[in-house]
């Protein structure tokens, strides 16, 4: 008798990019005028980050010292000696912020409005918001958490692509072919 294969414990490797599972140009505004997009403040931004901004106290501990040290000048000479481990104090936890600030929406786990942040909850797919009336699709959610700047900028190139309706019809070039022939 066959015993059934084994899985391997080899990862699959995900397509790059991943696939698109919504499109910016499913949205239908309400009002033919720019869209508002969600994008957190800073104490959801705090909130969202959890016990990470404990990476965040050596440099606020510093920076008031520096602070400090304009008043009290014998703290001066330390800043001085002590400058790199100011620096790499300051600096990557500075670094960390804009990076975890940058993928911060990804943190949310239910699903909420990507024009104005509400927790939509509860609420049945391809809906209004009850917020700010725009509609929202479970798809186009998961899509701008994916990666939120990608998605409006798609949003607003939108009316840049071409009808698809118009017939598409490419002309010889007009410049010398090269020697490679390109």
């Amino acid at each position: 008798m066959d015993s059934p294969p084994e899985e391997s414990n080899v990862p699959l490797i995900r397509p790059v990019p991943p696939t698109s599972v919504a499109s910016p140009s499913d949205l239908r505004p309400r009002s033919s005028g720019e869209l508002r997009w969600y994008k957190p403040t800073l104490g959801e931004t705090i909130r969202l980050m959890g016990w990470r901004c404990l990476y965040f106290v050596p440099a606020v501990v510093l920076i008031a010292v520096g602070v400090m040290s304009l008043r009290y000048m014998w703290l001066l000479p330390l800043l001085v000696v002590w400058w790199k481990l100011l620096l790499v104090a300051v600096v990557l936890p500075g670094s960390y912020a804009v990076k975890s600030a940058a993928h911060i929406i990804r943190q949310r786990k239910e699903p909420f409005c990507i024009h104005c942040g509400y927790d939509l909850s509860g609420l049945e797919d391809n809906h209004v918001c009850p917020e700010c009336g725009e509609r929202f699709t479970f798809r186009a959610i998961e899509e701008y958490r994916r990666d939120p700047d990608w998605f409006i900028k798609r949003y607003q190139m939108k009316g840049d692509l071409p009808v698809s309706d118009v017939p598409f019809q490419a002309l010889p070039s007009k410049r010398p072919r090269s020697k490679d022939g390109t």
